[in-house]
């Protein structure tokens, strides 16, 4: 059974890509004009560099717990 911080760090991970979705999603919008494309390129851009710190959290939490 996963420790409760591991639950957490998977739900955080969850919860990014969930917003990530949303974002992807509004830029396939046919409608938006070039400035919100690029507002929701750099959001993008920004969730994946956080999304990158959280997996690599997780990856160093289940790291400690093996060891």
């Amino acid at each position: 059974m996963k420790s409760q911080s591991g639950l957490h760090l998977f739900s955080d991970v969850a919860a990014r890509l969930e917003d990530l979705h949303a974002i992807a999603a509004e830029g396939q919008c046919g409608d938006n004009s070039p400035d919100m494309d690029q507002v929701l390129c750099v959001h993008l851009q920004s969730g994946l560099t956080a999304l990158q710190g959280a997996l690599q959290e997780m990856v160093n939490s289940l790291e400690d717990a093996q060891s």
